[in-house]
């Protein structure tokens, strides 16, 4: 009489599936979580890259119009001036400080040096308060850095008193600036910084040389 045995797994049988089983699975969030972890890091460094590329090419935009009258230069950098040993960087730059004026005189050289009181600004109506070349009113734009690493535009008038602040660009964590021994450029060189949604650090770095426009 032939005899029908039903045959099972073993304990140790079924232990080794399951171990495989489980460095599947482990392989495969490990395999995500790389996935996962490179597509944030790339995110926030385009991020980053697109916050320094505007940041340069604002603060940029309007130190280039600066530059020196009858030997004074129109430009001063506080080294370590800022939050954490930031540089602080102060400039004037031609305004129109009366409606019909314009930047130069009969000359050639700058009428009046002072500051835009918004970003942009290319008229009397912002450039001064009085619409009176007697009196310039906005003296000095002023660039650094707070402790929430964000870049203030701030706007002085001529005794620096603070006149308007402006929140200019977030993720900003250095600010150095340097003057070329011939005070025709100045170099920028600023550093972002930003935790990835995986709570990864990321920093990038950039430099830009500007040249001031405006010497007599």
């Amino acid at each position: 009489m032939k005899k029908n045995f039903k045959k099972g797994f073993s304990l140790v049988e079924i232990l080794v599936v399951m171990s495989i089983f489980a460095m599947m699975i482990g392989g495969i969030y490990a395999a995500l979580h790389t996935g996962k972890d490179a597509w944030t890091t790339a995110e926030t460094e385009g991020q980053l890259r697109d916050n320094l590329r505007v940041t340069l090419e604002r603060i940029s935009r309007e130190l280039r119009e600066s530059g020196s009258t009858n030997g004074a230069l129109q430009v001063t950098i506080f080294e370590g001036g800022g939050f954490n040993g930031t540089d602080v960087l102060r400039f004037s730059m031609p305004v129109i400080c009366h409606v019909g004026d314009n930047v130069m005189n009969a000359t050639g050289d700058v009428a009046h040096w002072g500051a835009p009181l918004t970003w942009g600004c290319s008229d009397s109506s912002c450039m001064d308060a009085d619409d009176n070349c007697n009196t310039v009113d906005y003296r000095y734009v002023e660039y650094e850095i707070n402790e929430n690493n964000e870049v203030l535009r701030r706007v002085l008038n001529n005794t620096a008193q603070l006149i308007r602040e402006d929140v200019f660009a977030r993720n900003i964590s250095d600010f150095q600036v340097t003057l070329s021994a011939d005070q025709n450029v100045v170099t920028l060189n600023i550093t972002a910084t930003r935790q990835s949604d995986l709570h990864r650090l990321t920093t990038l770095s950039r430099s830009l040389d500007v040249y001031l426009r405006n010497r007599s």
